[in-house]
């Protein structure tokens, strides 16, 4: 079962593959923030630190969302994340 990361504190979680990082926070209680829940505030803005190639392709627009509200490498808008393998994130600034 793939594993999420959260920094900075370390916490690992598993979780089933296809599971949306969105249903995982809510599930588990993660402090996460949620915004639209649809990919256009980008309110829940996650810098990804390692497994990238594990998450589901960005579509065109999480991108025009993550390039108006961040210019952090690597990062994805968490509403819009579907886990396949292991992930390690932390909330972008």
């Amino acid at each position: 079962m793939p594993t999420i990361t959260i920094q900075p504190s370390g916490q690992t979680f598993e979780v089933p593959v296809g599971q949306s990082y969105l249903e995982f926070c809510q599930a588990n209680s993660v402090p996460q923030d949620f915004g639209c829940t649809v990919g256009s505030c980008g309110t829940c803005r996650v810098e990804i630190l390692s497994g990238m190639e594990n998450l589901n392709p960005k579509e065109d627009e999480e991108a025009d969302t993550i390039e108006m509200s961040t210019d952090v490498e690597g990062a994805r808008l968490g509403c819009q994340l579907v886990i396949s393998g292991d992930v390690e994130l932390r909330a972008a600034e």
